[in-house]
């Protein structure tokens, strides 16, 4: 009887290194050579004179080809191929044997269930390219509060959890130091219990960058703007809390240190590393998300019940709350319980914040500097859009035109200010409520301007 010889496992993929730097010259080329634009498979074919399905293979990094195979593409864009550029294969075809390519550990904590999910798929499609296709190894959801950036991290984490050994969710709520965070990651990644963790922040940091360089790793922390400063422009111009400025270095050297993992972070505001970081063809990059899409909220709605309403009036309710799902599940709440669904009853009450959604704006403002707060003021009370000129000329002469720049940067990373045509607006909810407070301060001042003139002659018979 013949036996078989078993089948032996041919060919090299790219090493972290390897990928990194065929990655960095595609995209440096694509930005000399392509304005910009991403290379097709079919314009990498005739660069690279390999076909798609081989090409696919090289940066996929599972699958081994031959040397010539990886020394065709890096001569393609002048680059000489290195012994440490490539490596052989994990034991095992992933391809052959799909349990193999299932991650080792899936650590969801108490992460949101999203089997219902609405939308979202060009952000998941961009996403997925920078992970898995770029290799990104920072990147960061921001956006207003109830956008979405949870249950879309949570979304991405499922669709994607293949290509990683291990998947961890965390969130950032409660603040957690970081030495203890990493303490309990290191758990999850240690596949020794006896593991010796370390007594200091950066010994800590230094071996879950190890695990990172091991390890395929999909780590995502949420709600990182707890971690970070109420007001940015303060006397030492740290972002992050005094307890917190260890996260600064964390994230550092997340994003630049090479390895094969990636950190995956949710916030409403953009911490200062990252923004020294990130860039559209740099391995540390930032997704702001928008709003969703009419029909994807009219799903929304019609999950809760019935709600009837022209085209015109959707249109209008979804402008007025810019799409924010959640602000538009509580709204579609009261429109269902005190108007029994008919949107157009709720829009001819003219009230626009309230119940939470006034609390989820109080909480952005009053994160906001002093500057930050004089462009919401004034853009409040024009209620037209303002160019930078003209919000020069109205805040105060205190005001250097450095920190209106600054200030206006972080007001529209936050979604609360809007640019089109280099006009500044403020956006529809926010204003509603500094312009609710306004009025409310006019009120109580008249209200206590009366009262003290009703009491003036008695005050002045009590001092006589």
């Amino acid at each position: 009887m013949n036996r078989q010889n078993p089948r032996r496992k041919r060919g090299v993929i790219l090493t972290t290194e390897g990928f990194q730097k065929l990655h960095t010259a595609k995209c440096q080329a694509e930005s000399w050579e392509n304005s910009d634009q991403r290379y097709t498979l079919e314009q990498l074919r005739l660069r690279t004179g390999l076909d798609p399905d081989t090409l696919m293979k090289v940066f996929r990094c599972q699958v081994g080809v031959d040397k010539q195979t990886l020394n065709c593409c890096f001569k393609a864009f002048n680059l000489r191929l290195e012994a440490t550029d490539y490596q052989l294969p994990p034991t095992g075809n992933s391809m052959e044997n799909p349990e193999l390519s299932m991650p080792n550990c899936i650590d969801w904590d108490d992460a949101p269930d999203v089997s219902i999910f609405y939308g979202r798929r060009a952000e998941l499609a961009t996403l997925e390219q920078w992970i898995i296709g770029d290799r990104c190894r920072l990147v960061t959801l921001l956006g207003m509060g109830g956008i979405g950036k949870t249950w879309l991290s949570m979304k991405l984490a499922t669709q994607i959890q293949e290509h990683f050994e291990f998947v961890i969710w965390r969130t950032l709520r409660n603040g957690p130091s970081l030495k203890d965070m990493l303490g309990h990651l290191l758990q999850v990644l240690s596949t020794d219990p006896s593991t010796h963790l370390p007594e200091t922040v950066e010994g800590r940091i230094s071996q879950l960058i190890n695990y990172f360089k091991k390890y395929r790793c999909l780590l995502i922390l949420d709600n990182a703007e707890t971690i970070l400063k109420d007001a940015l422009y303060n006397d030492d111009h740290s972002y992050f809390c005094p307890e917190h400025e260890s996260y600064s270095q964390f994230f550092r050297q997340v994003g630049e240190t090479l390895h094969q993992s990636c950190l995956v972070l949710t916030s409403r505001e953009k911490p200062n590393k990252i923004r020294r970081m990130e860039g559209k063809k740099l391995p540390v990059r930032v997704l702001q998300l928008q709003g969703l899409q009419v029909q994807e909220i009219q799903e929304i709605f019609n999950a809760k019940g019935h709600f009837c309403g022209s085209h015109f009036e959707w249109n209008k309710l979804i402008e007025r709350y810019e799409a924010n799902p959640l602000v538009l599940n509580i709204v579609s709440t009261t429109i269902q319980e005190l108007f029994d669904g008919r949107i157009g009853e709720f829009l001819k009450q003219d009230v626009v914040v309230f119940g939470e959604i006034q609390h989820l704006v109080k909480q952005h403002l009053n994160r906001l500097s002093d500057v930050e707060k004089q462009i919401t003021h004034w853009l409040t009370i024009n209620y037209q859009p303002l160019s930078f000129s003209e919000l020069r000329s109205q805040v105060s002469t205190l005001v250097s035109p450095q920190q209106l720049l600054e200030a206006l940067s972080v007001l529209q990373e936050r979604s609360l200010v809007h640019k089109n045509a280099a006009l500044f607006s403020l956006s529809p909810i926010v204003r509603e409520y500094i312009n609710n407070q306004l009025i409310e301060n006019q009120i109580s001042y008249r209200i206590k301007s009366k009262e003290y003139q009703k009491n003036v002659p008695q005050i002045i018979q009590i001092q006589k």
